[in-house]
């Protein structure tokens, strides 16, 4: 049987410590603070980063050190693997794709196949132990591949702040965009385009539950059942939040299965304390 390894970055809410357990390889994005390089889930976690920002710190994240990245596809070379697939983060929305893809070609490693999520964070996590498990099975790479693609083109992904602040901070929304909004007291609704290039405004409400709304009538308009789909809900300390949520997807979809996870600190970084990521995935 051949041997392939399945390889990821820590958008996609996988710790270090559930990653050796499942056998797959993590990558670390990094978070950049007072210019020091932090690495995501090993030098910064996310409790240490919900600190800095309560401390009003305005952190920005990069894609893997390239340093680290040859370092460990070195190691994977002399491993021998017949197949190495590597699924990473939307590229639009970072370049941890390229990263890999520079690495690859100076290596020569014909063995390794990118993916391209076009997405972040849950799906990516649901995705990779799909592909660990097959590649256990015995499923040929080609048959991964497909399974990959599928996934990819069946995700659905919103972010809900709990405020602007950390989204002004960072230069992702505009200070009178974000004061207007505080003003008139309007709630967002972000919604990461198909093609994964960027995170955009979805829609705007008064109230917590019209945003909810918004997300659940999109998801239905979707196609998402509790039969073909499940949710996934990273948050930042956001745990009440997603409870409402909860209440009102059972309400509208049934018992659909979810999970609920801790959002990483390079993601947390943009979303900002109390923010909530709303996703489905096919089962």
């Amino acid at each position: 049987m051949s041997q392939i390894r399945i390889v990821t970055d820590t958008t996609s809410t996988l710790t270090f410590a559930e990653a050796k357990e499942f056998g797959i390889d993590l990558i670390p994005l990094s978070v950049v603070l007072h210019d020091e390089e932090y690495k995501d889930g090993v030098d910064m976690n996310a409790e240490a980063l919900y600190n800095k920002l309560g401390q009003g710190e305005v952190p920005t994240t990069s894609q893997p050190n390239i340093g680290l990245v040859e370092e460990a596809m070195m190691k994977w070379r002399e491993a021998k693997d017949d197949a190495i697939i590597i699924i990473t983060i939307s590229s639009g929305l970072s370049g941890t794709y390229q990263g890999f893809s520079l690495v690859k070609e100076q290596l020569g490693m014909d063995q390794v196949y990118l993916v391209d999520s076009k997405t972040v964070a849950a799906p990516i996590r649901d995705a990779a132990l799909k592909a660990k498990a097959m590649a256990d099975e015995g499923a040929d790479v080609d048959a991964i591949l497909d399974m990959l693609d599928n996934c990819f083109n069946n995700t659905i992904s919103f972010l809900y702040p709990h405020d602007l602040v950390q989204l002004k901070r960072g230069g992702r929304i505009s200070p009178v965009a974000a004061n207007m909004a505080s003003l008139l007291k309007i709630k967002p609704l972000l919604f990461l385009l198909p093609d994964g290039s960027v995170v955009d405004k979805f829609g705007m409400a008064r109230t917590e539950s019209k945003i909810f709304d918004m997300v659940l009538d999109h998801f239905l308009e979707q196609g998402v059942t509790a039969q073909t789909h499940k949710l996934y809900i990273p948050h930042a300390l956001a745990a009440d939040t997603v409870d409402r949520f909860l209440k009102a997807a059972a309400a509208k979809l049934g018992n659909i299965e979810y999970e609920i996870l801790a959002l990483p600190a390079v993601l947390t970084c943009h979303g900002g304390l109390g923010c909530i990521a709303i996703q489905s995935t096919i089962r």
